[in-house]
Formats: C-alpha cells, structure tokens, sequence
C-alpha cells in the first residue's frame, strides 16, 4: 500500500539502516523536514519497506549542486529527491511500486531523478520503469552520475 506524508519514523530509519552512501544526512534531514516535499511510502501490514521523496522546485540540479544541461526545463516538474528501499525487502518490487506510483500520480509531468551509476541496481529499474539518460556528469568526488527524465 502506498501512503503520502507519513511515517516520518520510519523514513528516518530506513535511511539510517539501507542508505549506502548515495543520500547525505543533510539531504535526508531536508527532505523529512520540508513539509514542501513529498512523501510517498511504501507500507504493508504497519511496516514501511521503502519510500521515496519528490521536490518540485524547478531549482533542483542547483539545490544537489549537480550541473544543469536540461534543456527547455518544463512547466511540470517533479524530482525524486531520494528514493530507498529497506535491504530486507531487496527485489521485492517495493521500489517498482513507488517508482509506478510516481509515473501514474504525476502523468503530465517531467520527472527526474538523478543516479549514481555505481547504483547499477537502482539505474536499470530507472530504465525498465521507462526514464531515459538526458545527460551524464562526473563530481569532485569522482563518482559519475545519470541525470534521466521520465515524460
């Protein structure tokens, strides 16, 4: 079951417990804290497997302090802030489901969602929900990343 704006708790542990370096602490803490932000958390039988956040700001690439070479940014826009699914419901379909969900309840928009390509698990379900690469870049740290568009 999908619910919205809940399990603030919970988001927080999941992150504690799964996150692998991907999200930074402050990031996590801004996406609990801004009621701005929304939650979408997956939740089966009073446990939360997963969850996701999405920021609408058009200012996204400059907030994660990524490069911006979208082209045309769109009226609609809703970027996944962080996505995580708890280790113990890996290949479940959990990410699936909130990545389905986000498709269906923001049909119109141009979602995006930024990837680290080391997170190879994470990039190909990005591609099989239907996202496309729109532009790769590489940080200071080293780490190369795939900004995707899903339309």
């Amino acid at each position: 079951m999908i619910i919205e704006n809940d399990c603030l708790d919970d988001i927080q542990r999941i992150w504690n417990e799964n996150n692998k370096g991907y999200i930074s602490y402050e990031c996590n803490q801004r996406s609990i804290k801004d009621k701005e932000m929304l939650k979408i958390v997956y939740k089966e039988q009073e446990k939360v497997y997963g969850y996701a956040v999405l920021y609408f700001g058009k200012d996204f690439c400059e907030l994660e302090e990524y490069p911006n070479n979208i082209k045309n940014m769109p009226n609609k826009v809703a970027y996944i802030w962080e996505i995580v699914t708890d280790v113990n419901h890996l290949r479940e379909g959990v990410a699936t489901c909130i990545l389905e969900y986000i498709r269906k309840k923001f049909k119109g928009y141009s979602v995006f969602s930024c990837i680290n390509l080391s997170n190879t698990p994470s990039f190909r379900l990005h591609k099989k929900i239907g996202f496309k690469t729109i532009y790769e870049f590489k940080l200071d740290n080293n780490f190369e990343y795939a900004m995707m568009e899903l339309k």
